[in-house]
């Protein structure tokens, strides 16, 4: 999406899609991120937290997956810091 990396990242989740296996298209790829600001923070609610990232990501990786005539693959990549 553009969106540069947060410092301090926690968690980060990658979707990726294309029409050629293993290339892709940069226009698709959005990065889904949870700082360790947020993780830290004394009310946080770390089940909340982790379910609205992977949510959102999941979200936009279905949304790409509905387009079989746009694109052949969807990748969803998920990384602990």
């Amino acid at each position: 999406m553009g969106d540069q990396k947060p410092v301090n990242v926690r968690c980060g989740v990658d979707v990726v899609a294309g029409i050629l296996p293993g290339t892709p298209e940069d226009e698709l790829t959005r990065q889904f991120f949870l700082t360790s600001e947020e993780w830290h923070r004394p009310e946080a609610d770390h089940v909340a937290l982790l379910c609205d990232l992977a949510g959102r990501a999941n979200a936009y990786a279905t949304y790409l997956m509905l387009q079989p005539d746009r694109l052949n693959w969807v990748k969803l990549e998920w990384v602990w810091f």
